[in-house]
């Protein structure tokens, strides 16, 4: 039920959005024709069309979009691999091979959060800012990306060793499978982030 709800939602924000869209197109150029001497732009003019078409990737690449690809990828590998369900289990009911994996998982992620620390929290560090910051630095632009990465190799180590997924297929399976849940999320992300750049363009508001 929850998730025929959730699939409700989505597809109404999927058909929500464009038609936002579309009416701030009509919006935007009656109220130019009504009062050309307005400082509201018409996306319908020569200078909105260019603006609409020659903007649309800057306004839709940004770190956000980073962010929900690589989550994605990260929690559909550790849907996909199992390891939750192992975690959840007793020692008494796991196999061998899924507490030896276990066991590399974690050591896996110590050795990452090590280097990761080293190169931010040390004196000099590569990831501080040129004036010794954390935030912002590269540490703060890459701490979602770099969390992600571990969650994910992790839970491929896991899905390799416990779950005998070592095909190239299986692994590809498991790094993939958060993208196609995440796909509608994806969308919908993509057309907001236009509608609100494009609201933005049209009111002659700024954006962070």
């Amino acid at each position: 039920m929850r998730t025929e709800r959730r699939a409700h939602w989505l597809a109404v924000a999927v058909l929500a959005i464009p038609a936002l869209q579309v009416l701030l197109f009509l919006v935007s150029w009656l109220i130019n024709a009504a009062s050309p001497e307005s400082v509201v732009r018409s996306l319908l003019g020569s200078e909105g069309i260019r603006w609409f078409f020659g903007s649309f990737v800057d306004n839709v690449a940004s770190p956000p979009l980073v962010w929900i690809l690589v989550g994605a990828v990260a929690y559909g590998a550790v849907r996909e691999s199992g390891v939750i369900e192992a975690i959840r289990r007793s020692p008494a009911q796991r196999t061998y091979r899924q507490t030896f994996a276990l066991r590399m998982v974690l050591v896996q992620m110590i050795v990452f959060l090590a280097v990761w620390a080293a190169m931010a929290f040390l004196p000099h560090a590569p990831l501080l800012s040129a004036t010794g910051s954390l935030f912002p630095s590269s540490f703060s632009r890459s701490l979602i990306p770099s969390l992600a990465f571990c969650v994910g190799v992790g839970a491929v180590v896991y899905a390799v060793l416990a779950g005998g997924k070592q095909a190239p297929a299986d692994i590809l399976a498991v790094l993939t499978s958060g993208i196609r849940k995440a796909a509608p999320l994806i969308l919908i992300y993509v057309m907001l982030s236009e509608l609100v750049c494009s609201v933005a363009y049209v009111f002659r508001l700024s954006l962070p």
